[in-house]
């Protein structure tokens, strides 16, 4: 990690990219937030259960 480090360091203006990546990230943090936030409990608990539902109970042809 050291000669990575010191190549991400001698390029200039590199550090503009880390500040973008960062509020790229907090931006879809707080939007994803939000949304969970605002999503009614039926909706969440569809979503809970869907996993344990099989709706496509068909079986998976093998070939031997």
């Amino acid at each position: 990690m050291k000669i990575v480090s010191e190549v991400l360091t001698s390029i200039e203006g590199i550090r503009i990219f880390y500040i973008i990546g960062l509020l790229i990230f907090i931006a879809l943090f707080i939007v994803i937030f939000i949304r969970t936030m605002r999503m009614k409990n039926s909706d969440m608990d569809e979503i809970k259960n869907s996993i344990l539902v099989d709706s496509e109970s068909e079986e998976i042809p093998t070939s031997n």
